[in-house]
């Protein structure tokens, strides 16, 4: 699968059984279908806030970001906001193949992200997610 960013083939990092497409040149991270809900769920428990069903019904966000393609089906990807103070602007597919985060994207949005008090969480996953899929934020200033 080729990066929607830069078309740069992206690579498989694997932990706990699932499997994200990470794209080692710009450092982001395409979700497949039901991923998402799959890692936050392990990673703050139940009663996670981010789902794609959610974000899809979002308003659009408007943004000068060029507009990507999902890797699955190469239809325009539609921009939303997740996460607050500030917001996140991500990429999200109208058909629900996926959701792709620009580099240091996820980090920020998972930097905010706690375990529900009491939950079973995977600590683990939330540490691999925040250490190994970050990126330097201040590189998001590039050419889009």
């Amino acid at each position: 699968m080729n990066c929607p960013k830069d078309s740069s083939p992206m690579i498989v990092v694997e932990h706990d059984q699932i499997a994200l497409d990470y794209c080692p040149t710009c450092h982001g991270v395409w979700f497949d279908r039901g991923e998402l809900e799959l890692v936050t769920e392990r990673a703050c428990g139940p009663k996670a806030e981010i789902c794609v069903a959610d974000i899809l019904t979002r308003p659009d966000a408007s943004t000068p970001e060029a507009s990507r393609r999902c890797p699955i089906c190469n239809r325009k990807m539609l921009k939303k906001n997740v996460g607050t103070s500030p917001a996140v602007i991500i990429d999200a597919c109208d058909r629900g193949d996926g959701l792709w985060f620009d580099g240091g994207e996820l980090h920020q949005v998972l930097s905010k992200a706690e375990p529900a008090e009491g939950s079973a969480v995977d600590t683990g996953m939330l540490s691999f997610l925040k250490d190994t899929l970050k990126a330097d934020i201040s590189n998001k200033g590039g050419a889009e």
